[in-house]
């Protein structure tokens, strides 16, 4: 696989008048504020994934099965296991691209998730994605500053039962500002 250079993009001082104004009125978090300052923030360090406990060993996201992301039935919550799921395809965006670190801002443009059985365990992330996929989002990001990247994750219990199931879509765009 031959190296690809990702192309630079203009500064604008304007974005960072926009960040100062936002974290003076907002943000309080430092993880937060450090992501505006420095364009980077690992996906675990975001302050409502940390809040849930999500933990990670050895390059795997899990989550306990502990009452405050329980549901009505004493299983691992719809909303947990989906940012679960959302983190874990986060964590590969990073792993996929490291040369963008600090140079991108990543949203999550689209998710679909099928829940197909009850989280009563300790659950983990593993995530896919396809090389055409990869190769098409080099492709597109090196002509248009921008991109798009789907990503699975299967969610699955301590005994490897499959819990659910989610396409993420990231789209990633270049940053403008003055910290590229």
């Amino acid at each position: 696989m031959t190296s690809y250079t990702f192309p630079q993009f203009p500064k604008h001082a304007l974005l960072q008048k926009v960040k100062d104004s936002f974290v003076k009125r907002f943000l309080t978090d430092k993880a937060s504020i450090r992501y505006l300052e420095e364009g980077f923030i690992k996906a675990t360090d975001i302050p409502f994934v940390r809040f849930i406990g999500i933990k990670e060993k050895e390059e795997i996201l899990s989550l306990d099965l502990k009452k405050n992301v329980c549901n009505h039935v004493e299983t691992i919550h719809a909303a947990a296991q989906f940012t679960l799921a959302e983190t874990e395809s986060g964590m590969r965006l990073q792993s996929l691209f490291p040369e963008l670190e600090q140079k991108v801002i990543p949203l999550v443009r689209d998710a679909q998730i099928k829940y197909k059985k009850p989280a009563a365990k300790k659950i983990t992330a593993h995530s896919f994605v396809e090389e055409e996929a990869i190769e098409k989002f080099k492709t597109q990001f090196g002509k248009k500053g921008r991109a798009l990247l789907q990503i699975r994750v299967e969610i699955r219990d301590i005994d490897d039962t499959l819990t659910s199931e989610t396409y993420i879509t990231w789209f990633v765009q270049a940053r403008l500002d003055e910290n590229v």
